[in-house]
């Protein structure tokens, strides 16, 4: 990362700000361990001691493929239909592993906390 905390941090908020307010919310919640935005564009969440549990968000693809692309761009890679898979550590620690078609239907991801 940036030797330049000012920049780290205007990072995170473009991300944070990308993932929108329901993604923030789950990632600040302590129960909640993994956040997933399954191709029919489902926000579902991983609960400790609930299991997966579906919400009443839901996203555009172009919303999805967006924070995909945002994360790929903080990692300096690129995502599009010849490197479908993006792979990537967020600021804070969250594992981010994000599909776009052709290996899925529609623009997925996922974000595992530490």
């Amino acid at each position: 990362m940036s030797s330049h905390p000012e920049a780290d941090h205007r990072r995170r908020v473009m991300l944070r700000t990308a993932m929108g307010p329901a993604i923030t919310e789950a990632l600040a919640d302590p129960s909640v361990i993994e956040v997933m935005v399954n191709p029919d564009g489902a926000l579902r969440l991983d609960r400790l001691g609930e299991g997966r549990v579906d919400t009443d968000v839901h996203m555009h693809p172009s919303e999805a493929e967006r924070i995909i692309r945002l994360v790929a761009s903080h990692v300096r890679a690129e995502a599009h239909a010849d490197n479908p898979i993006v792979s990537a550590e967020l600021p804070s620690g969250e594992r981010f592993e994000g599909l776009l078609p052709p290996v899925v239907l529609a623009p997925c991801f996922a974000i595992r906390k530490p």
